[in-house]
């Protein structure tokens, strides 16, 4: 059983075979470990514990012991007698020398010493035929000894931030290494002998002292990562492209002034690290690296680039000398990530836009003065690093993730963002068409503005100018007229209800529209017209005098009606007001029947559309509760925020309120 406490270590020491007490604070091996017959697994990393004790070689069945990220400094004896070990673990402690006894865990599979203070390693290394893994990473270790070719199982060596200048024959006789490690070290040169570990899949040479690569690495055939980073090399070898299964290369902060066309014929290459050389141009053949999503190009000296491979989805170019970014750009279509900061970049091209799945635009350092078109159609946008100040980028950012949420059309982006986040200040900039399409994408918040600014500023007039014969009247969007009623009331005036949107308009009526409409405009029109001014011409021009001038006792008598407990007195009282025009002192009536429920609610609606004004249309859908659970407080403010700017009378509501169920009492109070 595993056990990870001392608690049920101690209950069931006969049965436990792992012992987890990884981070316990632990200052010594607890006695408890050692009378563990069965015990197999033993994890004490990270703890305080200083010294090994004797009692170690009880464990005669021990197979995997860690104790690595300790304060070790010496190891007993006994630790060899071990003999069944086939992983140790002390890596990060403070070891100095590895006794020749190592030689006697002759089972060991994997040995990590990395992160200690050894400067070599003893001749009987040698004698651990069955290791796979030998790790001694980050200690001051100056040359490999000779008796390393007797592992002859070893698959990987990790050797790297130690002072090894040079690589001894053994090395190389290692034919089964998968994975060598040798960066940050003090190697000069790369002996042609590194041919022969045939089966190589990594290499990584990083921060030495090489200043060139040997023809010969080709014959690594199966190499997959070669690391070549922080070095001296000044070129690459046109051999590279024998390497046909190279996924990465790397070879930044080098002295490389030209790539070989050759590199076109890695075909697996996925990642290509070229940062910080003395590059200008790269082979047109880079368009051919088909499986290429990684290329690091910062701190060179392009101002150019040939076509590029379109399954690019991270492009850095930091620190060049773009002007403008590359022409091929937009046909990147996964570019996810692009770095261009510290260049000489000044707007950003149209072409931009097209890039649907950048998620990461970093600018910084380039004199672009403000927030360029294109960033505002990157849907996929979530970081943004310049251009701007922080407050447009936060707005812009902002408002690309309400795009992807509610799926605005890239060609409405600028009209939606300045009612978002400018406060439509700019709508008169935008062709009426743009507009009137915006309306359709079922966004209140976005609607109302763009409908007073066609209405009142736009379009400016509000009614139907004399004479009538013939002109033509288009309803767009939810308007409360219904077409089958409003036709023949528009004929008897010589006038025309078109729904065709293929034709021209005289008016066009301005109602609500939702984005499952999917409503269109008409292909010309003479003017914009609301539905309040419709219902007030129709009442005009039909006679209607009691939606022009009701009596007292007719506004009274139909308010009983409008909110009387008999369905067919609410009946009766939405026919009157549908055949002769609604009063406007009847809309607070109508607004609160149709919030509470009085009545056919779709009727309600329907009148409240055709006589209400943008401000009142804006108000009516707005959520706050009138009825239940709502405090006077809320009850409040509510009732301003329906009746703020419009013709809905807020003593109104609060009276009606408070004689029906008792509420309102404080905004009575206050206002009253």
């Amino acid at each position: 059983m595993k056990a990870y406490n001392l608690q049920t270590a101690l209950a069931h020491r006969e049965e436990v075979t792992e012992l987890h007490l990884h981070n316990c604070r632990l200052d010594a091996l607890p006695p408890v470990v050692f009378g563990m017959p069965e015990l197999r697994k033993l994890d004490v990393s990270v703890n305080m514990i200083r010294e090994i004790p004797r009692q170690i070689g009880q464990l005669k069945n021990l197979r995997s012991l860690s104790l690595s990220f300790n304060q070790i400094t010496e190891l007993p004896p006994q630790l060899f007698e071990l003999r069944q070990l086939t992983e140790l673990n002390l890596s990060n402690n403070q070891i100095k020398a590895l006794p020749p006894a190592i030689g006697r865990l002759e089972k060991l599979q994997s040995l990590r010493l990395a992160g200690n203070a050894l400067e070599e390693l003893p001749p009987e290394i040698g004698l651990l035929t069955q290791l796979i893994l030998l790790d001694i990473q980050k200690n001051q270790v100056k040359r490999l000894p000779p008796q390393l070719s007797g592992l002859k199982k070893l698959r990987q060596l990790h050797t790297a931030h130690n002072r090894i200048g040079r690589l001894p024959k053994a090395l190389f006789q290692l034919t089964t290494l998968d994975l060598l490690d040798l960066s940050h070290n003090r190697l000069r040169t790369l002996p042609p002998a590194i041919e022969q570990l045939q089966v190589l899949t990594e290499l990584n040479l990083g921060g030495n002292l090489l200043e060139s690569i040997p023809d010969n690495i080709a014959n690594l055939t199966v190499l997959r990562r070669l690391l070549l980073g922080r070095n001296k090399i000044t070129a690459i070898p046109e051999s590279i492209s024998r390497l046909q299964w190279l996924a990465t290369l790397s070879l930044e902060k080098n002295k490389i002034a030209a790539i070989p066309k050759e590199i076109g014929q890695c075909r697996r290459l996925e990642a290509l690290y070229l940062s910080n050389n003395q590059l200008s141009e790269l082979p047109v053949s880079i368009g051919n690296l088909d499986a290429l999503s990684h290329l690091y190009l910062d701190g060179n000296r392009f101002d150019s680039l040939p076509s590029l491979p379109s399954r690019i989805k991270w492009l850095s170019i930091r620190g060049n000398q773009f002007t403008e970014l590359p022409a091929t750009l937009p046909h990147l279509y996964n570019l996810q990530v692009l770095n261009a900061e510290k260049n000489q970049l000044t707007g950003l091209p149209e072409g931009l836009r097209q890039l649907y799945h950048l998620q990461r635009l970093w600018l910084d350092g380039n004199p672009i003065p403000d927030l360029p078109q294109p960033l505002f159609f990157l849907s996929a946008l979530e970081d943004l690093k310049g251009p701007g100040d922080a407050n447009a980028r936060r707005k812009l950012l902002r408002f690309l993730k309400l795009c992807r949420s509610r799926e605005v059309p890239g060609r409405l982006r600028l009209v939606v963002y300045n009612v978002m986040e400018e406060d439509s200040s700019r709508l008169k900039e935008f062709p009426a068409a743009l507009l009137l399409e915006a309306l359709s994408i079922g966004m209140s918040n976005v609607a109302y503005p763009i409908r007073k600014h066609l209405l009142e500023e736009r379009n400016g007039i509000q009614q139907i100018l004399p004479p009538y014969e013939g002109k033509r009247i288009f309803l767009l969007g939810e308007t409360g007229f219904e077409p089958h009623r409003l036709r023949p009331q528009l004929e008897n005036l010589g006038m025309e209800l078109t729904d065709d949107p293929g034709q021209e308009a005289d008016y066009l009526v301005l109602g609500r529209l939702l984005h499952a409409m999917q409503a269109r405009a008409p292909f010309g029109y003479g003017a914009l017209l609301s539905r309040r001014s419709l219902a007030s011409f129709l009442n005009r021009e039909m006679g209607r005098t009691f939606a022009l001038d009701p009596t007292h006792q007719q506004l009274s008598n139909l308010r009983l009606m409008i909110f009387s407990p008999e369905r067919a007195q609410r009946k009766l009282a939405l026919q009157l007001l549908k055949t002769n025009g609604v009063p406007p002192q009847l809309l607070t009536d109508l607004f609160l029947a149709w919030k509470l429920g009085y009545g056919d609610r779709n009727t309600l609606e329907r009148l409240l559309l055709q006589n209400t004004s943008e401000e009142a249309l804006r108000a009516m859908y707005l959520t706050g509760g009138l009825t239940g659970r709502t405090s006077e407080a809320a009850l409040t403010t509510n009732i301003i925020k329906y009746t703020e700017d419009n013709e809905f009378d807020g003593m109104r509501i609060a009276q009606f309120l408070n004689e029906l169920y008792g509420t309102a009492r404080f905004y009575l109070k206050k206002f009253g």
